[in-house]
C-alpha cells in the first residue's frame, strides 16, 4: 500500500472548496516527492506533496511567478502551471526532516520530455518559439515583483570565479581552462539586455505531445538575466543532429535577440561539465569527483585532441572512466532516433501502476486509521494561479467511499 498517496489524497480533499475527489491515481514524481491525479467527476486535479522540494525555490514564487505569466503572456502557444489550493503539513505527517508544502493545480497538457532527447525537428522548432517567447517581453514586471535580476557583468563576474574554483581542484586539463578562460572574457560576449528567463528548464519542465511543446512547469526559478541560460538548458534535452534547426528557430522567433546569444549557450552547455565537478568536490563524493574530472578530461580531447600534454592529473580511473562516459554520451544519442514519438503518459500510469492502486475503504480517513489520526496543518487557500501536472484517463484508479 502507497500510504503516502492515500495521505496525499486525504488532504487533497479537504483543500477546495466544493471538490470532493472519487477516485484517485498516483503520478510519477517527476522529482518533487508524492504526486496524485484526483477526480471528482467534473474536473481533474493533480495533488503534490514536496517532500523533495528545493526549499530555494519556494511555492509561494511559484504561485507569483504563475500570475506573472498570466499578464506577460496571454497568447503564448504553451500553458504553466495555475495553482489552485496550498497548504503545509507538520514533518511527521510525511516523515520529512522538514514540514511538508502540499499544492493543489490544474493538469498540465501533454507529457514530461523524461530521459528521451528531442529528435525531431518539429518539436526542437516548438522548444525554441517557447524560448523566444519568453524571452521577447520587458523585463520590469519580473523584477517589480521582487524576482531577482542578474545583469551581464554579474553573471560574467560568476562564471569567472568559477573558473577560479575549477582550477584550484586541480581537476581541470590546463587546455580547456584556457580555452573557457579566453572566451568568457571577451567583452562583447557580454553585450545584451538581460530578459526574463524561465531559469530551470529540464526535463521535467518541458512538456509536449508528439508534435510540439505544451506547456512548461516549475516556473518558480523566473528571473531577469542572460537569455543564454535558457538556451543552454534546453540544448540537453536536443538531439545533436536538431540542435541547428532550435538555433535557427530561435533566431527567426527573436530577431532582436543579441547576436552572441547562442555563442553564450553553446559556452555554458559546455560548462555545465565543470559545474558538475564543482558539486562532486562540495559534496565529498570523490567518486564522482573521478567521475566529472574523466568526462572534462574527455571533452579535453573531443576539442584539442590528445590531453597528454599540459593537463591536470585526473585520478588513477580516468582513462577508463572517460571512455564509459563516452559511449554513454554516444548511446543517449542513438536512442534519441526514437524521440519523435513522445510517451503517453496517462497510458503508462495506468498499465505501470495499476498494481500500486489502492482502494480505500469508507474508514480510510476516519479517527480510527493510525495514518489519518493527526490533523492536516493550517491550510491557507490562495486564488486560482498554477502548478504542475499531467492527465490521466486510466480506468485503474483507487476510490474514495
Amino acid at each position: 500500500m502507497d500510504t503516502k498517496a492515500l495521505k496525499l489524497t486525504a488532504i487533497a480533499a479537504t483543500m477546495l472548496d466544493g471538490f470532493v475527489p472519487t477516485s484517485w491515481t498516483p503520478l510519477p514524481p517527476l522529482d518533487a516527492g508524492v504526486r496524485v491525479l484526483l477526480d471528482d467527476g467534473d474536473q481533474q486535479l493533480v495533488a503534490t506533496a514536496q517532500t523533495q522540494l528545493d526549499r530555494t525555490a519556494d511555492i509561494g514564487s511559484s504561485a507569483e511567478a504563475g500570475r506573472i505569466y498570466e499578464a506577460m503572456y496571454p497568447h503564448a502557444d504553451f500553458v504553466w502551471p495555475r495553482l489552485r489550493a496550498i497548504t503545509e503539513v507538520d514533518a511527521d505527517y510525511f516523515d520529512t526532516a522538514s514540514p511538508t508544502t502540499v499544492t493543489l493545480a490544474d493538469p498540465l497538457p501533454g507529457a514530461p520530455l523524461g530521459d528521451v532527447p528531442i529528435a525531431d525537428t518539429a518539436r526542437a522548432s516548438s522548444l525554441a518559439q517557447a524560448l523566444a517567447t519568453l524571452h521577447s517581453t520587458a523585463p520590469e514586471p519580473v523584477s517589480d515583483a521582487g524576482f531577482p535580476v542578474e545583469d551581464p557583468s554579474r553573471s560574467q563576474f560568476l562564471i569567472l570565479e568559477r573558473l577560479d574554483q575549477a582550477a584550484s581542484t586541480g581537476r581541470v586539463p590546463s587546455s580547456l581552462l584556457q580555452h573557457w578562460e579566453e572566451e568568457f572574457e571577451k567583452v562583447a560576449l557580454w553585450h545584451f539586455l538581460a530578459t526574463p528567463i524561465h531559469g530551470s528548464i529540464d526535463e521535467t519542465s518541458v512538456y509536449t505531445d508528439q508534435e510540439r511543446v505544451l506547456a512548461l512547469a516549475e516556473i518558480g526559478r523566473l528571473r531577469v538575466a542572460d537569455p543564454a541560460i535558457d538556451l543552454a538548458a534546453a540544448s540537453a534535452l536536443i538531439d545533436p543532429a536538431a540542435l541547428p534547426t532550435f538555433y535557427e528557430e530561435y533566431r527567426n522567433s527573436r530577431p532582436r535577440a543579441d547576436e552572441h546569444v547562442i555563442a553564450r549557450a553553446e559556452l555554458l552547455a559546455e560548462f555545465a561539465v565543470l559545474d558538475w565537478l564543482l558539486e562532486a568536490v562540495d559534496s565529498g563524493d570523490e567518486t564522482a569527483v573521478l567521475d566529472a574530472a574523466a568526462l572534462l578530461s574527455s571533452f579535453n580531447d573531443v576539442l584539442f585532441g590528445s590531453s597528454s600534454d599540459g593537463t591536470a592529473a585526473q585520478g588513477p580511473d580516468s582513462d577508463s572512466a572517460s571512455a564509459d562516459h563516452a559511449a554513454s554520451r554516444e548511446g543517449t544519442t542513438s536512442a534519441a532516433a526514437t524521440a519523435g514519438d513522445a510517451p503517453d503518459v496517462e497510458a503508462a500510469i495506468t498499465e505501470s501502476a495499476a498494481a500500486d492502486v489502492f482502494i480505500p475503504g469508507a474508514q480510510a480517513a476516519s479517527d480510527d486509521d493510525s495514518e489519518f489520526g493527526s490533523e492536516p496543518g493550517s491550510q491557507v487557500r490562495t486564488e486560482p494561479t498554477w502548478e504542475s501536472d499531467e492527465t490521466d484517463d486510466g480506468d485503474d484508479t483507487g476510490r474514495i467511499r
